[in-house]
This record gives C-alpha cells, sequence and structure tokens, in this order.
C-alpha cells in the first residue's frame, strides 16, 4: 500500500512516538496512585443503630402433652408427627379386654345389689301344701309337696342361663376363647304319687343338681382361664356400655335363680316337727321387714355403683384423645408398648416464648414491650417479638461484676416454626441514633467505655496523619457515632498503606490479612470514582492506591 518508502518511515515513527506516550501516561498514572499513602473516608451524618443478640431456649404457651391414665398396653396409635387434630380427637387406644370385663363385672355386681335390696325391702313369701303321717317314732319323715313350686323355680334357672348365653357369647368369645360358658345341668322335679289329689312324694333330704350361691361366679357361668394379660391380647372389639349391662344383667338373673331355686327347694324338703299327725293343708312362711339387712343392702350397692364409675372411668381412658386443637409434635408411643412408656404432644397455633439471659450492660438499654427480631434455629425466617419480661433480681451464680437477668420475649409464631425445647436467636436493638456524625468502625481504635482515637489528615495525598481524641456513642452496622472530638467533612483513615504486613507463619492468618488488603484497595479504588462514605448504606473509602 504506500509505496514511497519516506511516507513508511514517518508513519513507523508515528506509531512508536504513540506507543511511547501511552506506557508514558500508564506510568505516570500508577505512580500517582502508588504514591497516595492513606485510605480514607469522611466524616458525615447518617444513622446509627445498635443491637444486641442473645440465643434463648424455646417454649410453646400453648403445648399439651397427651398420656394415659390407666396401664394397658398400646394397641393402636391413630397419629403420627405433622398430623392437624382438633381437640377431642382419639390419638392411640389401649387394648379394652381386661378394662371391659372390669365393666362387665362391676355392672353385673350392681345388678345383684339391686336383687338383694330389693329382696330385703319385700321379704319372700312362699306357700304350698304340705302334709306328714306316720306314728311319731324315729323312722324318716316322709313330706308331700306341689310340684308346681319347684318347677317354676326351675324354669327360671334355665330361662336365665338361655337368657345369659344370648346376651354374653359374644363378649364370652372375646375375652375368653378358648373358655366357653357351660351350664350346669338342672334340675327336675320327679315324684310319686300318694293320693288322689296328684302330689308327689319326695325324700327328706333331696340333692338337687343346680345349686344357687351368692358368689361372683355363678354355677351357670364358664371358669376362666386366660390371665389379665390375656385378656388385654387378645380381645380386639369395643362393646357398648348396652351391650354389657345387658350382659350383666343377665349373669345377675343366673345368680338370682339360682338362689330362688335353692331357697324353694329348702322350703318344700323341710319335714313338720312332730311326724305323728298326719295333715293335709296349707302352710305359709314369712318373715317381717329387717332394717340392718336394708341399710347393710343399701351399702353394698353404693359400694357396687362407685367400683362401677371407676370402671367406666378406667375404660373410658383407654382411648388417648387430644386435649387441644394443634399440631402432633412428638409421638412417643408404638403399638405394643406399655401405656405409661410415654406420650403424644399436640403444638397448639398461638404464641412462643423465648427465655435467654441479658447481661447489666445491656439491660439498662431494654425495656419490656420493646420489638425485638426472633430467627429460629436453621431457619432464615424472621420473625416479629415482643420484650415481655425482665427479670428484677439477677441471676443465681451470675452476681459480682458481670450480673445477668432472665429476660422473655413473646412471639407470635401461628406455623410453629418455633418448636417447644429448640434454640433462637434473638435480635434486640439497643440504641437508635438518627442524624449524628458517625464514621466508619475501622477508623475508629477504643482507648475507654465511650472513648476513642482518630486519625484524620488534610488531604487524600496527605502523607502523614494526625491523632484526634473523640467520644463515642451507638455503635452498630460498621459505623461509630462521634459526639465530639470530630467534625462532618473531616477526612479520617482507614487504612495505611506503607504499614507493614504482620509475618505470621499461619496460612490462614496470612490468608485472612491478604483478603482485608484486597478489600481496602477495592474500595479505595471505588472511592476514586467520587464515592462518599456520608451517603452510602455501608462505609466506604474515598482513595486509592
Amino acid at each position: 500500500m504506500f509505496a514511497n518508502p519516506r511516507i513508511r518511515a514517518v508513519l513507523g515513527a508515528g506509531t512508536a512516538l504513540a506507543v511511547v506516550a501511552g506506557v508514558g501516561i500508564a506510568v505516570a498514572g500508577t505512580s500517582s496512585a502508588a504514591s497516595q499513602r492513606y485510605v480514607t473516608a469522611t466524616a458525615g451524618t447518617g444513622e446509627v443503630t445498635q443491637t444486641y443478640v442473645a440465643s434463648g431456649a424455646v417454649t410453646r404457651k400453648n403445648t399439651s402433652e397427651a398420656t394415659f391414665a390407666v396401664d394397658g398396653t398400646v394397641r393402636k396409635v391413630s397419629v403420627a408427627v405433622g398430623d392437624e387434630v382438633d381437640a377431642g380427637d382419639v390419638l392411640a387406644v389401649l387394648n379394652k379386654g381386661s378394662l371391659q370385663l372390669a365393666v362387665l363385672n362391676a355392672e353385673t355386681s350392681v345388678a345383684r345389689a339391686n336383687a338383694s335390696l330389693y329382696a330385703a325391702q319385700h321379704p319372700s313369701s312362699t306357700s304350698g301344701s304340705s302334709g306328714s303321717s306316720g306314728s311319731g317314732g324315729s323312722g324318716g319323715a316322709v313330706v308331700t309337696i306341689d310340684p308346681t313350686v319347684l318347677n317354676e323355680a326351675v324354669s327360671r334357672v334355665n330361662l336365665a342361663v338361655v337368657s345369659e348365653s344370648e346376651a354374653c357369647s359374644a363378649i364370652f368369645a372375646a375375652i375368653l376363647p378358648e373358655a366357653e360358658p357351660t351350664a350346669t345341668a338342672t334340675p327336675t322335679a320327679t315324684g310319686e304319687a300318694t293320693d288322689g289329689t296328684g302330689a308327689a312324694e319326695a325324700t327328706a333330704t333331696p340333692t338337687p343338681t343346680a345349686t344357687a350361691s351368692t358368689e361372683e361366679t355363678p354355677a351357670a357361668e364358664a371358669t376362666p382361664t386366660a390371665s389379665a394379660s390375656q385378656l388385654a391380647d387378645t380381645i380386639d372389639s369395643d362393646f357398648s356400655d348396652e351391650e354389657l349391662q345387658t350382659c350383666a344383667n343377665a349373669r345377675a338373673e343366673v345368680t338370682a335363680a339360682n338362689a330362688n331355686l335353692q331357697q324353694v327347694v329348702a322350703l318344700l324338703t323341710t319335714p313338720n316337727a312332730g311326724g305323728s299327725k298326719k295333715t293335709s293343708k296349707s302352710s305359709s312362711s314369712s318373715s317381717s321387714v329387717s332394717a340392718s339387712q336394708v341399710a347393710s343392702a343399701k351399702a353394698d350397692l353404693l359400694e357396687a355403683e362407685q367400683d362401677l364409675a371407676a370402671a367406666k372411668a378406667d375404660l373410658a381412658d383407654a382411648e388417648l384423645v387430644a386435649p387441644i386443637s394443634g399440631t402432633v409434635g412428638v409421638v412417643g408411643l408404638a403399638k405394643g408398648d406399655s401405656a405409661s412408656s410415654g406420650s403424644i404432644t399436640i403444638v397448639g397455633s398461638g404464641s412462643a416464648v423465648v427465655t435467654f439471659e441479658l447481661p447489666l450492660s445491656t439491660r439498662q438499654l431494654v425495656k419490656v414491650g420493646q420489638e425485638v427480631t426472633v430467627t429460629p434455629a436453621g431457619s432464615a425466617t424472621a420473625l416479629t417479638g415482643r420484650i415481655a419480661s425482665i427479670a428484677t433480681l439477677e441471676t443465681s451464680g451470675t452476681s459480682g461484676s458481670s450480673p445477668t437477668y432472665t429476660t422473655t420475649v413473646s412471639v407470635s409464631d401461628a406455623t410453629g416454626l418455633l418448636a417447644s425445647g429448640s434454640k433462637a436467636a434473638v435480635l434486640i436493638p439497643v440504641r437508635a441514633e438518627t442524624s449524628v456524625l458517625r464514621v466508619p468502625a475501622s477508623a475508629v481504635t477504643p482507648t475507654g467505655t465511650g472513648t476513642a482515637t482518630v486519625q484524620v489528615v488534610e488531604n487524600a495525598g496527605a502523607t502523614t496523619a494526625s491523632t484526634v481524641e473523640v467520644t463515642t456513642g451507638a455503635v452498630g452496622g460498621g459505623w461509630v457515632q462521634i459526639t465530639s472530638g470530630l467534625e462532618a467533612g473531616t477526612l479520617v483513615v482507614l487504612a495505611d498503606n506503607t504499614a507493614e504486613i504482620p509475618s505470621n507463619q499461619s496460612n490462614r492468618r496470612s490468608s485472612s490479612t491478604t483478603t482485608s488488603r484486597s478489600s481496602a484497595s477495592a474500595t479505595a479504588s471505588a472511592s476514586a470514582a467520587g464515592a462518599s462514605a456520608s451517603t452510602a448504606p455501608q462505609p466506604s473509602a474515598t482513595a486509592s492506591r
């Protein structure tokens, strides 16, 4: 392209001059930056917020622990951690076999006690046609009886046994699957006609096969072979109060029918005194009401009713229900566990309480009702709370020069972020100053409580700095409030570029120092573009290297 050699020579010389000039300008700029000794910032007005951070333990105001009130084995757990429940919901159930058997026995006792009270208030009266014959010697007496009364008593026993089987067979099958109730043989009236009246002749000492007893287990019932623990393991059905009551009434009727039969047999088979005279007439036996027997029967009935109430209460407690509405926080029970081995915790909606220790120096700056920020451990979510109380007396063991005071914060936490027993950080604003003189914290060297020194320079290119004593106020957010000793616009020293970096064999400290100096250089470079420390949200330098 340029054919003339002279033109090419001129252009080459021009290019070389331009490169040299550029290098010179770059060197000059670098030399100027390197010659600046101090990294500085300008003292200005702004806001300084001082805070105190504490770690506290969380408790819930609306937390309830549900436990079984009776002993037993857990049959089923119906909830898991995190489930939402309403008050009254069933959380877990025990095996109810032994408890239902206790209710059945108690209801039977009440029915028997009622029958005994009626009998005491209405003495029995039995009549029948009887006669005796003989010459009055020492020979055996012969009693002539009417079989109708005996047949009626036997029929009552038979009907009672059938009714008991119908009412109790399902319950007995569930509680005692290997022991079936077997009724004893029932007696039948037998005899030979002795005259034209059609009466039957019986011996003076008959032995009927059906006997009556006032004990808890009548003859018509099965003999239980299972232990209490086996009962609890085998039953898996819930019977209603009505079903248990019907069975209890049927059992009581078997006992009453057997007792009636025994009484009838005793009356009909007792010979008349003195057998030398034959009679054929109606004999009657009656008794008057005994006040002592009535009183005793009433006492027995009251005791039976109290036992029944206790048995029903225990049966109701076999179901563990939620005492409050909320979220299941802890499940400490499992199928097969003992009822007393654990519990289920429900965390209700509402507020939580964070408890921590507040030092004396900070206590003077904090007030009850003050708003604070609470952050659950392991969470980035901040909650708003208020200081609820500050102890008047110092915490035991913290007296002397550094006492602390137990402080609580109430936090509204409907979502349950603050779990009972967890930890949380509490951020307390202790001082907030607005429109005050402030400098970056790195420019201040503390010398005592509320006093410090600051190095100042006349301009960014100064090679020497002077030390000024200042008084300080609030400290926070990287800023220090200056209450006296400085004026707005004063250049304060953040770092000295000529200071030697302390030697240390530790790689960690060396790396930290290098990072700090790099940050200072970056900050200084940013300030060379005209950044102002007094208006920036964070402290920044106003000079570059």
